[in-house]
């Protein structure tokens, strides 16, 4: 009840989609104040990347679904303790996670990426010496910051989202922001004078949706409904639409990953997809 009544206090819900008489709606949790994947719209409704991606998964599963905004980390306590279904992420698909959570195969690729004001690019490791550099608090971002700071002479600035932290270089507080990709190409998308740089390209990993690891069977269909999704272009079009580029070939948004999950990382199930589009 405590974890619950938590969740309350720190949520912000969206309304269900219609679900089939015969099952529940899906109950995901989402990440607040997460740009370009979870914003809210004028009217207060949450919109974004993952929020149209799964209204449409759900729809493909005949489901209803319900969106509950919370912080970490509540999002990871909500899955494990059985009150969401699923995190529709985006998570960064590591061992760790892996080892905590059943992952989807991913819907976007993200590498550590860095940004900065024009002009003033982050072309190498050894540019941010002496320079302050903005990261998420509690990310995995923060935590490389942390470990090198005193490698590359740079000091770290905590800042509330990946967008935060280059606004933040934009008003001169930062020198450079660190976060994933994806996120480091919206900011540079949308606020001038912000470009994006240096990515460590060892950092790639997808980023992945997930439900509880007993819950195989949800994992599966939701990743079918994915597939279907990546196949018919649904993915790359909500991708140009939020991160404003158009995805490759062998991007995540339309290449799909044989078997289920992420291979190499715990959960990976190398069985034939069974959707059919």
């Amino acid at each position: 009840m405590r974890l619950r009544h938590a969740l309350l206090l720190a949520c912000l819900c969206a309304a269900p989609t219609v679900a089939r008489a015969d099952e529940p709606p899906l109950r995901a949790c989402v990440p607040e104040n997460a740009p370009p994947f979870v914003l809210k719209a004028p009217d207060g409704q949450l919109t974004g990347f993952v929020i149209e991606l799964f209204r449409i998964i759900a729809e493909r599963m005949q489901r209803g679904i319900v969106f509950t905004q919370a912080t970490q980390p509540l999002l990871d306590e909500g899955l494990a303790h059985g009150t969401f279904d699923l995190l529709t992420g985006p998570i960064n698909a590591t061992p760790d996670r892996a080892s905590e959570m059943l992952l989807t195969e991913g819907y976007l690729w993200s590498e550590f990426r860095f940004g900065s004001r024009a002009g003033e690019p982050v072309t190498r490791l050894e540019d941010l010496h002496g320079r302050r550099l903005a990261v998420r608090t509690g990310s995995l971002y923060a935590e490389w910051a942390e470990r090198n700071a005193r490698r590359y002479g740079f000091t770290v600035l905590p800042a509330t989202s990946g967008v935060e932290a280059a606004r933040a270089v934009l008003a001169h507080q930062a020198d450079a922001s660190l976060t994933g990709s994806p996120v480091q190409d919206y900011a540079a998308w949308h606020e001038k004078g912000f470009v994006a740089g240096l990515a460590l390209p060892e950092t790639r990993t997808h980023e992945s949706a997930a439900t509880r690891r007993a819950d195989v069977e949800l994992r599966d269909e939701m990743e079918d409904a994915l597939r279907c999704l990546k196949q018919n272009g649904t993915v790359a079009r909500l991708s140009k639409k939020w991160l404003g580029h158009e995805p490759d070939a062998e991007d995540l948004e339309n290449l799909v990953v044989p078997g289920y999950g992420v291979p190499g990382l715990a959960g990976y199930d190398p069985k034939p997809k069974k959707a059919h589009c």
